[in-house]
């Protein structure tokens, strides 16, 4: 049968080239205070990794950096037959200016629930207090994840990447891919396959990434490493010399 292909594939996957990207994580918001809050997502985040959130309200929405100081399983959710995680998770906002601590401030007073309007953040001395309120619309939330996969082949028009969970098929990924030494390219990269593959007791995605917006340094970096895998295909294998 006729290769279609447009590009020649190559296969990198001894070569341990990762991809990175950020994946927008809807989450719930249980409460908050001006020192952190409480969210509710489907994803066990690491101890100690700092994420974007992103809020959203009445009024001016607010965007901080927090640091995860714990992660906990809470509870199961069964949808379709699949079961899902679902963790609670407890953050500490970190480099906090004192404008970005107003926005905060702000931020609580206009979209905390009634019950806790007769609260007050501040004490009579002035000092702001931790006091922990529910947020009126908790969904209207969005955490910032990283993700990392690991490339399998490669060429010219795209690749493929090795995933623990699906992406969905035709979104758009801002990435960063790390060739060889201290040379990466950024790239946006459309999910175009999802596949899901098997091995004894683990499941893995195999995920079609097209390219579709490249600056042209980084193409020119590309083309480059792809010209060094080229020359690496067309050496002959190693043969055994019989006496």
């Amino acid at each position: 049968m006729q290769d279609r292909r447009r590009y020649k594939r190559y296969k990198v996957d001894v070569m341990e080239i990762n991809v990175k990207t950020v994946l927008a994580k809807y989450v719930r918001i249980l409460d908050m205070s001006i020192g952190g809050l409480l969210l509710q997502i489907e994803k066990r985040l690491n101890t100690g990794s700092q994420y974007t959130i992103k809020l959203e309200g009445k009024g001016k929405g607010l965007t901080a950096e927090g640091i995860v100081v714990w992660s906990l399983l809470s509870e199961s959710l069964k949808d379709s037959g699949d079961i899902f995680p679902i963790y609670k998770t407890g953050m500490e906002f970190v480099d906090v200016s004192k404008e970005k601590m107003n926005e905060i401030v702000n931020f609580i007073e206009v979209n905390k629930r009634d019950v806790d309007k007769q609260g007050d953040l501040y004490s009579p001395n002035g000092l702001r207090h931790f006091v922990r309120v529910s947020i009126e619309d908790p969904e209207k939330a969005i955490l910032d994840v990283p993700e990392s996969y690991k490339v399998k082949n490669l060429n010219l028009g795209g690749m493929l990447i090795e995933s623990a969970h699906a992406l969905e098929i035709e979104s758009k990924l801002p990435m960063e891919m790390t060739l060889t030494g201290d040379k990466s390219i950024k790239f946006l990269g459309r999910v175009a396959s999802c596949l899901l593959t098997k091995y004894k007791n683990l499941e893995t995605y195999d995920i079609g990434i097209e390219f579709i917006e490249m600056s042209e340094k980084d193409k020119e970096i590309l083309v480059e490493f792809i010209r060094l895998l080229d020359t690496i295909d067309k050496i002959p294998p190693f043969q055994t010399i019989s006496s």
